[in-house]
């Protein structure tokens, strides 16, 4: 039986996935100035909040395959924020969620 931590980590996979499709869509229309909207990676499934980063900003949050990126004041639930800002927050999954986070890496 899936645990709640696993279920989580899976939902936040699948935010992850889509959110490395809009920056791929945004790097072949060549929108790479300014800031691109990305869907809120937290432990809410039902999260629909849009967090606005550079395409560095966000390349920097994929460079750690435990990394997500959250809006301020979302839930943490599997993990603990490594850095924030007045836009962001990354979180860093742990335990039983790391190890789904780096299983589901699309960038591994």
């Amino acid at each position: 039986m899936e645990t709640s931590v696993e279920r989580a980590a899976r939902n936040e996979a699948v935010f992850r996935d889509a959110n490395e499709l809009i920056e791929r869509k945004l790097s072949d229309l060549s929108l790479v100035e300014g800031r691109s909207p990305f869907v809120c990676e937290c432990d809410d499934p039902g999260c629909t909040e849009i967090v606005r980063l550079t395409l560095a900003e966000y390349e920097h949050v994929r460079s750690n395959p435990v990394w997500f990126l959250i809006a301020p004041g979302h839930p943490v639930v599997t993990g603990e924020i490594v850095s924030r800002d007045e836009r962001f927050e990354v979180v860093e999954k742990q335990g039983r969620a790391a190890e789904i986070a780096e299983q589901r890496d699309p960038r591994s």
